[in-house]
């Protein structure tokens, strides 16, 4: 095996992947590339949604999408129509499996499971090396993917914690053609909290807890709340879990700091994934940030050899999600209601180009006039004083 590389990508994950698919598509002008991860195998470990239609990034490989949608609290309940960007689901076997099938059908990509780094990466005369449980190897370029440990954010505004199981039921239970966004959990001062179901066919769906939180739930404190929420969804009707699935992302970072990258680290060097940026501060959405990210970067890549990171947002986007982060966080038992309105009062296009950061004035406009301005003012003063 080579040990020399004009870019080495620490972490096949999602940004990993995703990065290496890209450059694989550029044949024989892609760069000598070593993708190290750490698993020996990939699991069916997570999904990912978005909205998008046809042309969007991994569309046509979505498990299944729905053309409308519902949130609910209590007794009401709001259907929002989605049919021109359907919410799509993609399962992590999917995507691996073709992200794999792209990487290795290129020989200028080389892909190394079981690798883990034994030291921290060393840049001497231009040149990054790195040693790791598969050998030692250097680069001109370094993309990190690795997220930060959670000590190091302790800056992050909320934590969203999910955990779900994928049921399976002997007879029809579900509306496959409707996905269930957000069913609230009673309204609390510690947390916002909420079931989704995504149904994929009418026998089988995917039933997740989700909690907004200062702090992180771990999986046996989610454990409880899903389990009722899975009983009340039953109603004794007997089903089998076919999957389980727990994730953090961190909502709002604050500034995180790598322990490998600093304001005197080389530009060959970015970070990027979940702790850097690929997530929509205010809803956690990732992958379609990842996707765009990726193209950019394997753009640079190819025309000056420099990596690039996650784009920063607008500063409207930033104000936006730093706000309505810090109201959540202060006041958590208004998050239902809070939600409940954006969705009931906004239009639903408007809305969804502003959940997939691609609003216009217009859209951000109608997001703030739907919200109680008094709060929000104050919240916004808030930060701005914050010290």
């Amino acid at each position: 095996m080579q040990t020399e590389f004009d870019l080495i990508i620490i972490g096949a994950g999602c940004a990993g992947l995703s990065l290496g698919t890209r450059l694989a598509a550029l044949h024989a002008e892609a760069p000598k590339t070593l993708l190290l991860e750490s698993r020996i195998a990939y699991d069916n470990d997570r999904t990912w949604c978005f909205w998008g239609d046809a042309q969007t990034p991994f569309a046509t490989l979505a498990r299944h999408s729905w053309q409308r949608f519902s949130v609910k609290q209590g007794l009401h309940s709001t259907l929002i129509d989605c049919a021109s960007t359907p919410y799509r689901m993609l399962s992590a076997a999917d995507f691996y499996a073709q992200a794999i099938d792209a990487i290795t059908s290129n020989a200028a990509l080389t892909l190394q499971m079981g690798a883990s780094l034994t030291a921290e990466p060393g840049f001497a005369e231009g040149t990054w090396l790195l040693h790791t449980t598969a050998g030692s190897f250097s680069a001109k370029a370094i993309v990190d993917t690795r997220p930060l440990p959670i000590e190091q954010m302790s800056d992050t505004t909320l934590w969203q914690s999910f955990l779900g199981c994928e049921l399976e039921f002997e007879e029809p239970r579900f509306d496959s053609k409707s996905a269930q966004l957000m069913d609230f959990y009673q309204a609390n001062q510690a947390f916002v909290g909420f079931v989704y179901v995504l149904p994929v066919s009418t026998t089988r769906a995917l039933v997740e807890f989700t909690v907004f939180a200062p702090r992180i739930f771990e999986h046996a404190e989610l454990l409880s709340y899903l389990e009722s929420q899975v009983v009340n969804l039953a109603q004794e009707r007997p089903y089998k879990t076919q999957r389980t699935e727990y994730g953090l992302i961190p909502m709002g970072l604050g500034r995180p700091v790598h322990p490998a990258q600093d304001t005197a680290s080389p530009p060959s060097y970015v970070r990027v994934g979940l702790t850097a940026g690929a997530a929509r501060p205010a809803t956690g959405y990732a992958f379609q940030r990842i996707q765009r990210w990726a193209s950019a970067c394997a753009q640079s890549l190819q025309t000056t050899g420099i990596p690039v990171g996650h784009p920063q947002d607008s500063f409207a986007i930033r104000q936006m999600d730093a706000i309505f982060l810090n109201v959540l966080r202060h006041h958590p038992e208004l998050g239902p209601e809070l939600f409940m309105r954006l969705f009931s009062k906004v239009d639903s296009a408007k809305l969804i180009r502003f959940l997939s950061d691609r609003g216009s004035v217009s859209d951000y406009l109608a997001v703030i006039l739907a919200l109680p301005s008094g709060l929000f003012l104050k919240s916004a003063y808030q930060l701005a004083t914050k010290k």
